[in-house]
């Protein structure tokens, strides 16, 4: 297995869940910049072995880090919701 940084598919999924009840854009440029974001505000969660992934999925569970992790993710979306870095042409690519 390689290094992974499982705190990228911890943002990925919460993002997800997360920009279902948001009315902002959603094209891909938006969520890159939305994952980088609330990425940088967290800290890296490397592992190198299966069992590790999974610890430090479970890991990720615990209540505080819930808590900062929904919090990067929210600030992500507002901030990128207001300052978005795509071209004016994707504003079409809202949910209404």
């Amino acid at each position: 297995m390689a290094l992974v940084n499982v705190m990228v598919e911890i943002v990925e999924e919460r993002l997800e869940l997360m920009l279902q009840t948001e009315n902002c854009c959603k094209c891909e440029r938006c969520l890159e910049d939305m994952k980088a974001i609330a990425l940088n505000k967290l800290p890296a969660k490397y592992v190198s072995t299966g069992n590790g992934e999974l610890f430090t999925k479970l890991n990720s569970t615990a209540r505080q880090n819930t808590v900062d992790i929904n919090v990067a993710v929210s600030s992500a979306i507002e901030f990128v919701s207001e300052h978005p870095l795509h071209e004016p042409r994707h504003a079409g690519n809202m949910d209404d």
